[in-house]
């Protein structure tokens, strides 16, 4: 019977599904907007600016697409064009968006079974403002069953779009994080020293988004986990894939998948011990 700890590696994406990316860029945008302008439609409208940017220049950091999208916006929506101050303020606030609050202790649960590797469509600049939020600080200092890049870090491997050059939905994006953990790294770009020869089959993908990753996930035949934030994101949401259901498991937070791993721990260790 497949389970969660039949796999040795989860693949992280990190904003929608550890962070609470859309409250931030909501508190961000709505100023540009009509005052009753709904939430959802705010979002959508991010959405669709960002994921636009994303496809036409991949070289583009993402701090930048976040600019790039405000200054968009605010000309489809005909007005005023803010000071460019204001669009680098919203590209620079990526590492002011907080985790979810179950997200940080969840993690250093997580790493005393898995190797955890984060996928993520961001910078690396903002990247090391999330990490430092996602780092063991006030928690009991647990063991990780993969040495991580720091020791205070969850993390065993981080790849970014800014190194990859490409952005998530691109399937080539999940193929290369396959590669960066298989016996034959590209060692140009992050990877484990030694390679840890990580087969497909024993890699399971933990996102919130549909489009950008368990539907990539689907398509490289990889299971996953949809961590549905009680479904109350709007990015990266998809009704037909949503209907399709495309994920291996569902957990409505990242607590609840630790919580199933930690349980299915001890009946294995429970079983044991009555053999």
């Amino acid at each position: 019977m497949l389970e969660f700890t039949s796999h040795k590696l989860l693949v992280f994406d990190v904003y929608g599904t550890l962070v609470d990316w859309e409250s931030g860029i909501y508190n961000s945008l709505r100023t540009l907007f009509p005052e009753d302008t709904p939430r959802e439609e705010v979002l959508e409208k991010y959405a669709a600016a960002e994921l636009d940017l994303q496809m036409k220049d991949p070289s583009v950091a993402y701090s930048k697409i976040l600019d790039l999208a405000w200054v968009q916006l605010s000309v489809d929506l005909a007005s005023s064009m803010p000071p460019a101050s204001d669009a680098e303020r919203f590209g620079a606030s990526i590492p002011t968006w907080q985790p979810f609050e179950d997200t940080v202790q969840a993690l250093h649960r997580l790493k005393e079974h898995f190797a955890l590797v984060v996928l993520s469509n961001v910078d690396n600049r903002s990247f090391e403002g999330t990490h430092e939020l996602l780092k063991c600080q006030t928690l009991e200092a647990r063991n990780s069953r993969y040495p991580t890049v720091t020791p205070d870090s969850p993390f065993s491997l981080i790849l970014t779009a800014q190194q990859l050059n490409a952005y998530k939905p691109d399937l080539k994006v999940l193929e290369t994080a396959l590669q960066q953990v298989s016996s034959a790294p590209r060692f140009n770009l992050p990877h484990p020293s030694p390679p840890w020869a990580v087969e497909p089959c024993e890699v399971l993908v933990v996102a919130n988004s549909l489009l950008h990753d368990i539907e990539p996930a689907n398509l490289h035949n990889l299971n996953s986990v949809w961590i549905s934030r009680h479904e109350k994101n709007i990015i990266g949401t998809n009704p037909d894939l949503k209907e399709r259901g495309a994920w291996k498991w569902r957990c409505e937070t990242l607590g609840d998948l630790a919580d199933a791993v930690d349980q299915e721990v001890k009946e294995k260790k429970r079983v044991a011990a009555a053999l």
